[in-house]
């Protein structure tokens, strides 16, 4: 299993002969209809994507972005957009043709090629949001998608999840409906994972935070922590 880094939620996930997008946001979007600048831009480019699937986690702009979207469709036409009802009627609107969609809602599960895909519960202001967790026969792998914490949340998460969790990886802006720092630190304490990966800062200046104060929170309570830098990869 591969993973690299594209910036806020942003991931391409190679596992089992399968190549995911999850979350990609790689074009000025919201620039052109917010006024937020990308601190950086687009590490990677569209024709060097070559992905199988696309999962959008809900339907935000930095998670379902139209212009990423539909110009990857239009390079790769036969990649299929996943994701939870607000992600699949908005691709109806953007008339992305039905076959390449797929549902994927909160407690749903998908088996690709033995990789299976689980839509989990998230608390955000799309209603549909949600996380994602990825298991091969080896490994496992949870995002959490954007989500404030809840201590219900992270007892569903805990059943949810089960044991021996490899790579955790969490938001931690604390704006716009998702955790800090603290709270995310908390969860991972939970949720116990050989590894935490903090993610969702460091795209606009408006909007992030310092993941070095997140790196210090875990490993004072004893959680291996792993600062990814944009366009750089971590193996399983």
């Amino acid at each position: 299993m591969d993973i690299t880094w594209i910036g806020q939620s942003g991931y391409i996930l190679y596992v089992s002969g399968i190549r995911i997008l999850i979350d990609p946001y790689l074009s000025n979007s919201i620039y052109e209809l917010q006024g937020l600048k990308r601190i950086f831009p687009a590490p990677v480019a569209i024709k060097d994507l070559h992905p199988d699937y696309i999962y959008c986690t809900h339907n935000h702009l930095d998670h379902f972005d139209p212009q990423t979207i539909l110009r990857i469709l239009e390079s790769f036409p036969s990649c299929k957009i996943m994701g939870p009802a607000s992600v699949i009627v908005h691709a109806a609107k953007l008339k992305i043709n039905q076959e390449n969609t797929i549902l994927l809602d909160q407690h749903q599960t998908l088996v690709l090629n033995g990789l299976k895909l689980t839509a989990t519960p998230a608390i955000h202001s799309d209603p549909f949001s949600t996380g994602l967790l990825i298991e091969d026969n080896r490994h496992k792998v949870f995002f959490s998608g954007d989500t404030e914490y809840t201590a219900e949340l992270e007892r569903l998460l805990t059943r949810m999840l089960g044991t021996k969790l490899d790579l955790f990886f969490v938001c931690i802006n604390g704006k716009l409906g998702n955790m800090n720092a603290n709270e995310a630190a908390n969860l991972a304490k939970a949720l116990n994972p050989e590894i935490t990966i903090p993610n969702h800062y460091g795209m606009f200046a408006e909007n992030t935070t310092d993941p070095e104060y997140f790196a210090f929170l875990c490993t004072s309570v004893g959680l291996k922590t792993k600062i990814m830098q944009v366009n750089a990869s971590i193996k399983l």
